[in-house]
């Protein structure tokens, strides 16, 4: 509904002028019509305008015409109309040349043409669209409140979309996976237009049109105009028209707004219950995991949401490195919603990679860790290998796309009865705990597979491990602090070596004869001989406890 140069050329005086500089500009859009009245109008001007003049105020001589012009298109006027014939005989051909350069149309206008005849049949025409406009707006306004109040969906608003301005519509989450479309086709595309040549529609809102390729339409590439939909000041999704059947004009963008608007409300709401709904599964968790199954009808509830708590599961857990502490130092950070939106997409990887293997798992969170309930089957050692290799892929995924966390992975042996989910949470744990001391910070340990580790978790339940250290080797920790001297770590290697001296002194970088003097000294401070067997399955059981407490807690 916008009024052109060349629209303009069709009302009143101006059907009969001729335009005699600026063609390739004729689609520049009058907003409104002003009289020049003096040279410094320039600085008066809001852009848009269709300047009126006779060059009485500018006679020849008096004023820089290339640089008038200039000015004129650096501020968007749409074009200038000059009166010839009564204080210029023709249009400066300086003021020619110069509207050619920078894209001006020169209008020239008879010397019997009145300035408010122009001016009235073009505000008339300006202020009727308004009018349109408005109306227009209002209808727009009342069909997508109507879809908002009545909570018809993300289907029925792209639809209705659709409807009103002839192009299919589609709607993808923020990494471009697609959520609803009316045209199947639309679901996958691949971007053309490099960023930086993207063309901004709206600053405010972010509009902006790219070009891009869908591989279901074909090789051509087609224009798409994207939205970019904002909940809680994080972009959560896009709103694209495809411009395959025309292109958007000023009255279609209209309307893509309040879609706009529509969409980030529809989207909000989902949000909202979807974060109820979490709490509620994450309080009938913590039951779980807690063994407070009869508090609060906890098997109730869990059966109101779909919970088949009669099957047996296995427990793995997911600890999310640090994630809450960092979002608790940052709480007054602007960074606070994007570190809520990291540990939504850490979730988010997670539930894609095991919705891959199995439909019935429960999933929850706690603190910075992600709790989840895989079904059993039969084959309890095909199991915990599908979910280690789904745990391996899970923590790549979040590698490559969540670059500040780490996961380190806990898998409990299987839970046949909901009395049995607590033990297997605590295994869980184990697994994580007892599992970075052999594997490090990104393990992926299961608890049958802690090995003698399994009979030290019991103790650890009572906090009696240090108890169990063997004293001889706290004599040889409490030497090595007075002495400055790295024996146990010595030990350790020789150990770790099958009590082969050689590879041990490879491996710390010291002499052959070294070695044997520091194994001797160590076997006097401990008094035990590591040719004896209890001696030696006694050291190093104690070395295990150790590395489990910490040098630090010795």
């Amino acid at each position: 509904m916008e009024i052109t140069v060349k629209d303009a050329m069709r009302i009143g005086p101006l059907s009969t002028s001729e335009i005699v500089a600026g063609h390739q500009k004729l689609d520049n859009v009058v907003k409104g019509v002003t009289i020049m009245e003096a040279p410094d109008i320039v600085n008066w001007l809001a852009g848009g305008e269709l300047l009126l003049t006779s060059l009485y105020s500018a006679p020849a001589g008096t004023l820089n015409y290339e640089d008038f012009v200039k000015k004129l298109a650096d501020k968007g006027v749409a074009a200038i109309a000059i009166k010839v014939g009564r204080f210029v005989e023709r249009v400066p051909e300086e003021m020619i040349e110069a509207a050619n350069q920078y894209g001006l149309p020169i209008i020239e206008l008879d010397a019997n043409v009145r300035f408010v005849d122009v001016m009235y049949p073009i505000m008339a025409e300006l202020f009727n669209n308004q009018v349109v406009k408005l109306n227009y707006y209002k209808i727009i306004q009342e069909r997508f409140t109507t879809l908002a109040l009545h909570c018809l969906g993300l289907e029925r608003i792209i639809k209705t979309l659709e409807e009103l301005i002839g192009n299919p519509v589609a709607v993808y989450d923020r990494d471009f996976k697609s959520m609803s479309t009316t045209n199947p086709q639309l679901e996958r595309f691949i971007e053309v237009t490099d960023l930086f040549q993207r063309e901004s529609l709206n600053d405010k809102l972010s509009f902006y049109r790219q070009m891009v390729k869908f591989p279901a339409l074909g090789e051509e590439p087609v224009s798409q105009v994207v939205v970019p939909i904002q909940a809680f000041s994080q972009v959560k999704a896009y709103l694209t028209v495809v411009e395959v059947n025309k292109r958007l004009q000023e009255m279609d963008l209209i309307c893509l707004e309040h879609a706009a608007t529509v969409v980030t409300l529809d989207l909000v709401k989902k949000v909202a219950v979807q974060e109820i709904e979490q709490k509620f599964q994450n309080d009938l968790l913590e039951n779980l995991i807690t063994g407070k199954t009869a508090l609060n009808n906890t098997l109730e509830r869990a059966a109101l949401i779909g919970w088949d708590l009669s099957k047996s599961y296995t427990i793995v857990l997911f600890n999310i490195d640090n994630i809450d502490g960092i979002l608790a130092k940052s709480k007054n950070s602007p960074d606070n919603m994007y570190l809520q939106a990291l540990k939504s997409d850490v979730v988010s990887i997670i539930t894609n990679a095991v919705r891959k293997h199995t439909k019935n798992y429960i999933l929850g969170t706690k603190n910075d860790s992600i709790i989840l309930l895989w079904p059993s089957s039969d084959d309890k050692y095909g199991l915990l290998e599908l979910i280690k290799k789904t745990g391996k892929e899970i923590q790549e995924q979040i590698k490559k796309k969540v670059k500040k966390v780490s996961v380190a992975i806990g898998i409990g042996d299987i839970a046949l009865t909901v009395d049995e989910i607590p033990r297997s949470f605590k295994e869980a744990q184990d697994s994580i705990t007892f599992g970075r001391m052999i594997q490090g910070q990104h393990v992926i340990g299961a608890f049958s597979e802690l090995g003698v580790f399994r009979i030290l978790c019991k103790f650890a339940e009572r906090n009696e491990l240090q108890n169990f250290v063997p004293k001889p080797l706290l004599k040889l920790i409490e030497y090595d602090k007075a002495n400055e001297t790295d024996l146990l770590k010595t030990l350790e290697i020789f150990l770790e070596c099958n009590g082969n001296a050689s590879k041990a002194a490879k491996k710390l970088f010291i002499h052959y004869k070294t070695i044997l003097y520091r194994l001797e000294r160590i076997k006097e401070i401990t008094g035990m001989d590591l040719e004896i067997n209890e001696h030696r399955l006694e050291i190093e059981m104690g070395l295990k406890i150790i590395h489990l407490l910490g040098n630090e807690a010795m």
